[in-house]
């Protein structure tokens, strides 16, 4: 078999906010074409983990390697071109049409010109069904349609990875479905992943590996049989217990 390609690799992460320790020392690896799903009850760190991956927020201690480069300050706009991240709210901008949103970032990081930007955005806007929103505001869509159109946005800077901050829990149940469809079908697409989600069943359907987060350390990971079938530890054990 083919060696796999090392995408993210992150050493020691350590995250506080004051006197607040929400990560405690976090080794992780992430190769191509994987589909991590990270599980855990909330408050256990999953968002800062994310959000520290492509510095949203600052380690207070450890390392982020992205294609074997250290992620910094001086070479972060360019990493989070290639690291995509969906957000539980949505975070469009709200003065900004649907057309506006999508393009924006890919013209002004000179990604595309505006020509192919828009025929890119049209494209995959027709693909979800939502073509005649080019000219919407954001304020004019239900959560559903905002979050389907904040995903089309991440892959509009055709990123290597994307990261998916817990992309359902704003929604209302009508909707998850239709977004739930579309991530299924970015992920079958071969786009490597990681997911913070508490949608069990999804996790189960997605996941080539989940990975257990509590208290700001990672207690567990494995297959999504090993893991839901066959808990090692009596934490997950419980977790599933509750959650299942």
């Amino acid at each position: 078999m083919p060696e796999r390609r090392l995408e993210i690799s992150v050493r020691g992460l350590k995250k506080s906010f004051g006197d607040n320790k929400v990560l405690n020392g976090i080794d992780f690896d992430l190769y191509d074409g994987e589909k991590v799903v990270v599980l855990g009850p909330s408050g256990s760190g999953k968002s800062t983990f994310l959000r520290c991956i492509n510095r949203l927020e600052e380690p207070t201690a450890g390392e982020v390697f992205f294609d074997d480069t250290l992620i910094t300050d001086k070479n972060i706009q360019a990493m989070r071109g290639k690291i995509g991240m969906v957000f539980q709210h949505f975070n469009l901008i709200n003065n900004l049409s649907v057309m506006e949103n999508l393009t924006l970032a890919p013209v002004k990081l000179h990604k595309f010109s505006a020509d192919e930007a828009d025929a890119k955005a049209r494209k995959l806007l027709k693909h979800i069904g939502l073509l005649n929103k080019v000219d919407s505001f954001p304020a004019s869509l239900s959560g559903g349609q905002k979050q389907r159109v904040a995903i089309i946005r991440a892959l509009m800077m055709e990123p290597k990875v994307l990261l998916f901050d817990e992309p359902t829990s704003a929604l209302d149940p009508e909707s998850i479905g239709d977004v739930l469809s579309l991530i299924h079908e970015v992920v079958n697409n071969g786009m490597t992943t990681i997911i913070v989600t508490h949608e069990m069943n999804f996790a189960r359907e997605i996941a080539s590996r989940v990975v257990f987060i509590d208290k700001g350390r990672i207690i567990e990971e494995g297959t999504p049989s090993q893991f839901f079938s066959h808990p090692k530890t009596p934490r997950v054990k419980e977790f599933l217990g509750k959650v299942l």
